[in-house]
């Protein structure tokens, strides 16, 4: 997509993650990308001049030279304010940052727009372009453009940036303000969410359609880690399905069950964030532990991802 000098992104990743029992969804793998980096990529593609995660400072870390747009970082204050007061928090940064003073028209306020992504966005990229290809072709009287898959998602938008201005002013207090409350007097115009467009992870079974929906990449295809020596031979996806079903009628296990796609997303995560050979033996203390009662498969698997990629690298290798 051909850049647009007046756009910029607020990511907003500062939720409790109440329904996942506190994991934070913004960490959470889907095909090895996390749901942040997600939806901050979809935000690049659209070429976003800054893009501000509004979250723990811990989200942007690093992705600073992953990107030609500019990064930041920020946090309600107090933190878990609701999305209004996150909201809030990324336009502030946005104004401390200041703008590109060497293209006057795209800068002045009416010209500038700001494309809104909740973190647990699986399809966010798709929904980036739909977004903007609307706001092209907006009318100037249009403050702003939504995803609609049955009620507004006022989440996944993109506002003019003065209408959010004017939005803002009329607000007594962001903390804890609902959406709805703040886009109340503005003109929004709105698309229809096909084919899933707006999905969002807000619980396991979430996770897990997502997951099934975007696969991880091969295991043959994916970066070996340095010294491994497990088989690197290429199968395809259709060998790997017939060796899962004849392993489970050997084992006397119903193959649908077998949550295929959450294995290989924590067996490459812990391959690549602790060592190779930690990946099959956490994927079977993650199935004696869901055999034990202690989770489903999807969330036990989340679990130890978190775990392996804040895992420290081993200072004798």
């Amino acid at each position: 997509m051909t850049g647009w000098p007046g756009l910029d992104a607020v990511v907003l990743a500062g939720g409790r993650s109440s329904r996942l029992g506190g994991s934070p969804k913004a960490e959470l793998v889907i095909g090895g990308t996390r749901l942040v980096d997600i939806a901050v990529d979809a935000a690049a593609a659209v070429a976003a001049q800054r893009i501000v995660v509004v979250g723990p400072e811990s989200l942007g870390a690093g992705r600073e030279n992953h990107t030609t747009s500019a990064m930041l970082t920020a946090r309600e204050e107090p933190p878990f304010g609701g999305p209004v007061a996150g909201l809030a928090a990324g336009l502030t940064a946005l104004d401390r940052a200041g703008v590109d003073h060497s293209a006057a028209e795209s800068d002045a306020p009416a010209n500038r727009w700001v494309l809104v992504l909740a973190c647990d966005l699986p399809h966010a990229g798709d929904a980036a372009v739909a977004l903007i290809d609307a706001a092209r072709r907006a009318e100037a009287t249009v403050d702003g453009v939504c995803l609609d898959d049955g009620r507004p998602q006022w989440l996944t938008a993109v506002y003019r940036r003065d209408a959010l201005a004017r939005a803002f002013d009329s607000l007594h207090d962001p903390n804890g303000a609902s959406m709805r409350t703040l886009v109340h007097g503005l003109a929004l115009t709105s698309i229809v969410a096909a084919d899933g467009l707006a999905d969002d992870v807000d619980t396991w079974d979430d996770l897990e359609r997502a997951r099934r929906a975007r696969p991880p990449h091969s295991p043959a295809t994916a970066p070996a880690t340095e010294g491994a020596d497990m088989s690197t031979a290429s199968h395809s996806p259709e060998s790997l399905d017939e060796w899962i079903a004849a392993l489970a009628a050997e084992l006397g296990i119903d193959p649908a069950a077998v949550p295929v796609g959450d294995i290989l997303d924590l067996a490459r995560d812990v391959a690549h964030g602790v060592a190779r050979p930690a990946a099959p033996l956490s994927t079977f203390l993650v199935g004696l532990a869901a055999g034990a009662g202690n989770g489903s498969i999807a969330e036990l698997s989340a679990r130890a991802t978190a775990l392996a990629e804040g895992w420290p690298p081993d200072p004798t290798a």
